[in-house]
C-alpha cells in the first residue's frame, strides 16, 4: 500500500509540471515585450555611438598614415571625400614629388600632372563600394569636398582653393545634427605644415573644444 501511495504522489507532482499553463505563457511573452521595448533602442543608440567613435579614430589614423607614408616615399598624398547617398573618405599616395614642380599645365592649387602616373596605393574598395574609410552608417561631412593634397615637405592644401581640410563626425536626425544624445567631432588639417587639430562639441558651451 505504501508503494502505490508513493506512485500516486509521484505522478500528481509530475502532472503538475509538465507544462506551463496559457495564463502563464501570456505573462511571459508580456514581459519579454516590455522588456525588449526598453532594450531594442539602447541597443541602436549604441551602435550608433560607437560607429561615431570608430569612423573618429580611422579618419585621425588615415590622415596620421598619408603624411607619414607621403615623407617617407618622398611622393604626395591625397584626400578625397565627397557625397553620394552616404559621406565617403578615400586617400591616395604617388610617389611624384609635388614640392616646387613646374609645368605649364598645371594651375594653383593642383597636383601634380603625373601623380596617377606614379600612384603607388591608396583606399581599399573592392568589393566594399562606398564609402572606403568610413562606416557611412553616421555623418561624415568633409570640405573642401574636392581633394585635399598633402605634401612631403609638409606643406598642404586644398585643390583649386588652397582652404585647409575639415570633416566632421556626427549623427542627424531628420537632417539636425544630434548634439545632445551623441559625441560629435572635428579633424582640421592646416595648410602650413599639414598639423592635425582634433576637436569635440561640448554641449555646455555650445562650442568645439580642441582635443589634446
Amino acid at each position: 500500500m505504501p508503494e502505490i501511495k508513493n506512485n500516486k504522489l509521484v505522478n500528481q507532482l509530475f502532472n503538475r509540471q509538465k507544462g506551463f499553463s496559457l495564463l502563464e505563457l501570456l505573462v511571459v511573452i508580456g514581459i519579454l515585450a516590455v522588456t525588449s521595448g526598453f532594450i531594442y533602442p539602447e541597443i541602436g543608440k549604441w551602435k550608433i555611438k560607437r560607429n561615431i567613435e570608430k569612423d573618429y579614430q580611422k579618419i585621425v589614423s588615415t590622415i596620421d598614415y598619408v603624411k607619414t607614408r607621403t615623407r617617407a616615399v618622398n611622393g604626395t598624398g591625397m584626400l578625397h571625400c565627397g557625397f553620394w547617398k552616404v559621406w565617403w573618405l578615400k586617400y591616395e599616395i604617388s610617389s611624384q614629388n609635388n614640392d616646387g614642380a613646374s609645368d605649364m599645365r598645371r594651375v594653383m592649387w593642383d597636383r601634380h600632372p603625373d601623380f596617377n602616373a606614379n600612384l603607388i596605393e591608396g583606399s581599399d574598395y573592392s568589393g566594399r563600394g562606398f564609402p572606403y574609410e568610413v562606416t557611412g552608417k553616421v555623418n561624415t561631412p568633409c570640405k573642401p569636398d574636392g581633394g585635399f593634397i598633402i605634401n612631403a615637405d609638409g606643406s598642404a592644401f586644398g585643390t583649386g582653393s588652397g582652404r585647409p581640410f575639415e570633416i566632421e563626425v556626427n549623427y542627424q536626425v531628420g537632417g539636425v545634427v544630434d548634439y545632445v544624445n551623441y559625441n560629435a567631432y572635428k579633424v582640421k588639417v592646416n595648410t602650413a605644415t599639414a598639423f592635425v587639430q582634433k576637436f569635440k562639441y561640448n554641449m555646455t558651451t555650445e562650442a568645439w573644444v580642441e582635443l589634446n
